[in-house]
């Protein structure tokens, strides 16, 4: 006796790939966020409600940013750091780095 092919005896459920899961607290080691992240473009765009999420995830932001202005409007927020700089200068984007625990990049965005 022939048994009859089934298909679904040869489909397994997949695991999704990605979870809802913020990727700010994904990181292996790093607690349940991040502390201190750098962020190019901070000031409009995707890269101030960046800052904005990171702020309410309660982490502490260093912002690179090109006008006088935009240091002023981020310095005034509790837990940001305003830097102006280019983000094409090495040395500038170093500088700024340290003591981050993940760097985000916005320009243009």
């Amino acid at each position: 006796v022939a048994t009859a092919f089934t298909p679904t005896a040869f489909v397994t459920r997949a695991t999704p790939r990605f979870t809802t899961t913020s990727s700010l607290s994904m990181v292996q080691g790093q607690g349940d966020s991040y502390k201190k992240v750098y962020v190019a473009g901070a000031s409009k765009g995707v890269g101030r409600l960046v800052v904005d999420k990171l702020l309410s995830a309660g982490s502490e932001v260093v912002a690179l940013v090109r006008s006088d202005e935009a240091v002023a409007e981020l310095s005034a927020l509790d837990g940001v750091t305003a830097i102006k700089g280019d983000a094409m200068d090495y040395k500038t984007v170093e500088d700024s780095l340290y003591g981050c625990d993940a760097a985000i990049t916005t320009l243009g965005g």
